[in-house]
């Protein structure tokens, strides 16, 4: 109950001095007026008054009741105590394992599906790919013209008019 660390009044550190050096033995206190009246003169006085020393006196008894109540033999261990113990040890064992692989079976079982799911992501995605390099590929071949010229041997670059007007065609159609 002396805890170096709280400060008390001086009044109150003398009835807990004195009910920490209290020696009841396997005496019985039945209410915390009656643990009162085996303290000092002057505790006695200053605890009637005080309600935070009433409160400890209460805490003293009911608590040293408790006490002395479970205070005794233990009661005897049967013939199949250890084996009730062991069996309630290996089921919970059991418990936490079950919880551990029953995320790893719904992998094991989700794993089929994902694969497929891939797969068909894949095929799509690729088959995507496919068409989106097809249309690209048709769209930049250049138009060749033949040479307007006499004497040209090469053919006439395509300016960007002539790739304008043949995009407005193809939307026309």
């Amino acid at each position: 109950m002396n805890d170096p660390g709280m400060k008390f009044r001086p009044e109150c550190q003398e009835v807990l001095n004195e009910l920490e050096e209290l020696t009841l033995g396997e005496r019985r206190v039945e209410s915390a007026s009656a643990l009162g009246e085996m303290l000092t003169e002057g505790a006695k006085r200053h605890a009637r008054h005080c309600g935070e020393c009433e409160a400890a006196l209460e805490d003293y008894a009911t608590t040293r009741e408790a006490l002395l109540a479970m205070k005794g033999e233990p009661p005897e261990a049967g013939p199949w105590f250890a084996a009730r113990v062991m069996a309630a040890v290996r089921s919970a064992e059991d418990e936490i394992e079950a919880k551990k692989e029953s995320v790893w079976i719904s992998v094991r079982g989700l794993a089929p599906r994902l694969a497929a799911f891939a797969g068909l992501l894949l095929v799509l995605g690729g088959t995507w790919a496919m068409e989106l390099r097809h249309q690209e590929a048709t769209a930049r071949v250049p138009e060749v013209r033949p040479a307007e010229g006499l004497f040209e041997s090469m053919p006439g670059a395509v300016s960007n008019d002539d790739i304008v007007a043949s995009a407005a065609e193809e939307s026309r159609r």
